[in-house]
């Protein structure tokens, strides 16, 4: 089993990089996305619902509607279902974070070539870059904070999962290594060659 990583990027002080949804032709109907999250320790309800909104706000420009349910479930799902596990506390308010060190942000399993629709977000790296963003004057709430760089890492692993690729972009949220300002700043979507490849994914599976 390998893994598709999310990294943080080791260069903070760039400015943030900001990108803007182009007009969209008409698109297919959108497609109902599952994800059941799976927290391992302590998390923000206010976190894991920001989490969602920007997560669902990046999917819907690939024609998907992000469903988030926390905790197992043993209801009928339509359409795609994918299980993502929190790893660690997701949650500011606590002690700080550890000092941000290297290492993935987040990771989709992969066999034989194929991504799984299992997911992995490494929260107590995630709250590393949110710490590094309030430290250089961010001035929003650190959960909210949290959830939105949360977010932004699902809708890059749930990239990998419904387009059932490894590649990532060369810009926007589905590049490989991201730093705490665009994490947490901004507007961060998939550049038109990720939305296509989705959209690729979708159809394939309908």
């Amino acid at each position: 089993m390998t893994r598709n990583y999310v990294r943080y990027a080791p260069v903070l002080m760039l400015p943030a990089a900001v990108f803007l949804a182009a007009p969209l032709l008409a698109r297919q109907p959108s497609t109902p996305l599952t994800a059941v999250v799976l927290p391992d320790g302590q998390y923000s309800k206010l976190a894991v619902r920001e989490m969602g909104r920007e997560a669902a706000h990046i999917l819907k420009q690939s024609g998907i509607t992000l469903r988030l349910h926390v905790g197992s479930t043993t209801q009928s799902v339509s359409g795609f279902l994918v299980v993502v596990k929190l790893i660690g506390r997701c949650d500011m308010d606590g002690p700080l974070a550890a000092p941000l060190a290297p290492g993935p942000l987040g990771w989709s399993h992969e066999v034989n070539g194929a991504v799984l629709p299992f997911s992995d977000l490494a929260c107590d790296k995630l709250r590393g870059a949110v710490q590094s963003a309030i430290a250089n004057g961010n001035p929003v709430g650190g959960n909210v904070l949290l959830g939105k760089a949360m977010g932004r890492v699902l809708a890059h692993e749930l990239y990998h999962v419904v387009a059932d690729t490894s590649q990532h972009g060369q810009e926007g949220v589905a590049q490989a290594a991201l730093t705490p300002r665009q994490l947490t700043s901004g507007s961060l979507e998939f550049q038109e060659s990720e939305r296509a490849a989705v959209e690729i994914g979708l159809d394939r599976a309908r």
